[in-house]
């Protein structure tokens, strides 16, 4: 019998190490790797096969019928011609966060943490407490968010992972001892029939907990605190409302009403965190309450929380020219973190500066973008629209706001800066902000690169007009 591993990407070639690696569990059986894009590489076990679409005909004529299970890295489509291959066999597919849980040895403690935004935050925040309480050695976080779960399982006791909905797709009998659902927003639609089908999808996270299990919930998300009453376990809402919620900001803290589920109530003080916009706050308090639960105490935490430093390409601040700041949001990939972030600069009070030149667009994935019109009225002066999805969003904001195309980033980038010269609103005051509401795959390898390209090319500008403004 053989494994068959699709998709040959970071979690294929994790499964592939922990597979046929220093242990004995592929010694006696052939490991089958599927990849659509990569070409053909030479594996350095005899037990190993590597398969293409040029020679996939081999595959299906003589391996095909021995394939016992497949693991699906996440970048996989559901309907990918192998997977439908393998159902049509009855032959089972597992996501790798599948296989890794049914692989743990030992008793573990898992805290795992989906939403559609702020998910990396949470998990970044909850691994600067694990490194300055010392637990580094035995705690491994990670996941959708850098290295794969199957890398961990070896070397670690506990586990703290970020989980996308693509990982959620293949999984049965995966449980976490803590759920965190942070938010869903509108994502993915390129890749689910609709928005219930990928909330649903979310939601596999929770099927399978059980009495003295905790759900963390948004009580400010309404898909994410439906869950309170629906789930099998102990729920935990976390919010803005002192009345409404188990875990509440006020007076500078996060503040714990726990002491039913871990004994003690608790105070976190954010006094000293110098980033307290809105969506920073949501995600300290989700992350607080993950590391309460996981035993952290409340002062490693203060401390953990006083060091955090907004993630790369997250409302960054990359710089300014003369009165106009630029900041970075490329990570913002869904309509609702781009209102996020303009709610970030006070885009909701009318006594705030209104003045934002927002660049948009990327590659489709079938948003409806109108959600994004009154929010961006109350903040944004003009928008620049690049990539797939320029003609989109301007069908959409046409007629309520100012609108501008550019053909690439540098294009966009000056289109913006000239914008806001030429309107000499404060003479020449005011903010570009890259909130593309897509994702980058048009143009960019991803959100990362498009963030690095957008800083390049905000420097070119600064450069050139040294001296000038």
């Amino acid at each position: 019998m053989s494994t068959l591993i699709l998709g040959y990407g970071k979690t294929g070639k994790a499964l592939y190490d922990y597979i046929l690696g220093a242990n004995d569990y592929g010694k006696d059986e052939l490991v089958l790797i599927y990849d659509d894009t990569a070409e053909s590489i030479c594996l350095p076990s005899k037990n190993a096969l590597f398969f293409n679409t040029t020679n996939e005909k081999i595959l299906f004529g003589k391996y095909f019928e021995n394939i016992e299970r497949c693991i699906v890295s996440p970048g996989i489509e559901r309907n990918h011609k192998i997977i439908l291959r393998l159902k049509k066999h009855n032959i089972p597919v597992y996501s790798e966060i599948e296989f890794a849980y049914n692989e743990l040895k030992n008793n573990s403690k898992i805290i795992a943490i989906t939403g559609t935004n702020g998910k990396t935050t949470v998990a970044t925040l909850c691994k600067s407490a694990v490194d300055k309480a010392g637990l580094s050695s035995k705690t491994f976080v990670g996941g959708n968010l850098g290295v794969p779960f199957i890398s961990g399982i070896k070397g670690y006791k506990d586990f703290i992972l970020e989980i996308s909905s693509f990982q959620l797709e293949w999984i049965y009998d995966f449980k976490p001892d803590v759920a965190v659902l942070l938010n869903i927003e509108d994502d993915h639609l390129d890749r689910y029939k609709n928005f219930d089908e990928y909330r649903l999808t979310k939601y596999k996270l929770f099927k399978n907990l059980k009495y003295g299990d905790v759900a963390i919930l948004n009580y400010d998300d309404c898909n994410s605190s439906i869950l309170k009453g629906v789930i099998g376990s102990n729920a935990v809402l976390y919010g803005f409302d002192e009345n409404k919620c188990d875990v509440y900001y006020k007076d500078d803290a996060v503040n714990l009403r726990l002491k039913d589920i871990c004994g003690f109530d608790a105070s976190i003080s954010l006094k000293n965190v110098k980033d307290k916009r809105k969506f920073v706050i949501e995600d300290m308090m989700a992350a607080v309450c993950s590391l309460m639960l996981y035993g952290i105490s409340p002062d490693i935490i203060v401390s953990a929380f006083e060091e955090y430093k907004l993630l790369e390409h997250r409302v960054e601040y990359i710089g300014n020219i003369g009165n106009i700041k630029f900041y970075d949001d490329s990570k913002a990939t869904n309509p609702a973190a781009v209102i996020s972030a303009l709610q970030s600069f006070g885009g909701d009070d009318n006594k705030k500066n209104k003045n934002i030149v927002l660049i948009l667009g990327g590659k489709d994935k079938r948003f409806n973008y109108e959600c994004m019109i009154q929010p961006m009225k109350n903040s944004v002066k003009a928008c620049v629209l690049m990539g797939e999805t320029k003609d989109i969003l301007r069908d959409t904001l046409q007629g309520h706001i100012d609108l501008m195309t550019a053909d690439d980033m540098e294009d966009a980038v000056k289109k913006s800066f000239d914008y806001l010269i030429n309107y000499n609103y404060k003479a020449g005051a005011g903010a570009v902000l890259l909130s593309p509401a897509s994702s980058s795959f048009d143009m960019f390898k991803d959100y990362n690169e498009r963030g690095d390209v957008f800083k390049k090319c905000y420097q070119k500008l600064k450069d050139n007009f040294s001296g000038k403004i």
